[in-house]
């Protein structure tokens, strides 16, 4: 794959050890820093152009036409705005992806006809807005090789577990609740640990009964629809 990475530094340096370890990219790289050009060429063993990656003539002259992926890391979203669009209008690139400092510019840029548009704190607004609204929340993280799970579950109004003793629930035995938090305190259960709406119960059960384990601890409360009486 024939990949370009303009401007940048500890972004574009990433990339480029990123996609070296596929011998089968072709990696142009161009940069305006004159010395990182230096550093990153020590580093990758590449030829870096030296340049204004939004002027014809240094993407011309890096031999950029048809490539598979023209990636933007300029400091100004203009100047992204600007290489993306001569990339792909000009050198018939077949992506084209900018990174931009204005969380607001990502729609426009699509608008404008650019591929994709990336904002580190835009992304960063949706990760907390997505962790806010899901009501059950539930994070798994796999320890030993994925042999062990620990699941995290936030306890919800329609969930049949709510408002029960750990004691009254019929678990499976391959289930472990290690702890429960509950507005800032940290519980470790007992039987008598009584589930409220809110909590977030740590499930830690082996890799084979994680399905399971969710399951048991996620089931809805079935709704039922009332019978009218005859008269």
């Amino acid at each position: 794959m024939k990949i370009v990475i303009a401007d940048g530094t500890h972004e574009a340096d990433y990339l480029i050890q990123k996609y070296l370890k596929d011998k089968n990219n072709q990696l142009i790289v161009i940069n305006g820093d004159l010395e990182f050009c230096k550093f990153l060429a020590r580093k990758s063993h590449l030829n870096i152009h030296h340049g204004n990656s939004t002027k014809y003539k240094v993407l011309s002259e890096a031999n950029i036409e048809g490539a598979d992926l023209f990636i933007s890391l300029s400091e100004r979203d203009v100047d992204s705005f600007v290489n993306c669009k001569m990339a792909k209008q000009t050198f018939n690139c077949r992506r084209c992806i900018a990174t931009v400092t204005n969380p607001n510019n990502v729609d426009v840029f699509k608008t404008l006809g650019i591929d994709s548009a990336v904002s580190a704190t835009r992304l960063l607004s949706d990760s907390i807005d997505n962790e806010s609204s899901v009501e059950s929340l539930i994070k798994t993280l796999s320890l030993e090789h994925d042999s062990i799970v620990i699941n995290e579950v936030t306890i919800t109004k329609d969930m049949e577990i709510k408002n029960k003793k750990l004691k009254e629930l019929s678990l499976p035995k391959t289930i472990t609740v290690s702890c429960v938090y509950r507005v800032n305190q940290a519980i470790i259960p007992n039987g008598d640990t009584e589930l409220l709406v809110g909590d977030k119960v740590i499930v830690v059960c082996i890799q084979e009964f994680a399905k399971e384990a969710m399951d048991a601890f996620t089931k809805k409360i079935e709704k039922t629809t009332p019978v009218s009486k005859k008269k």
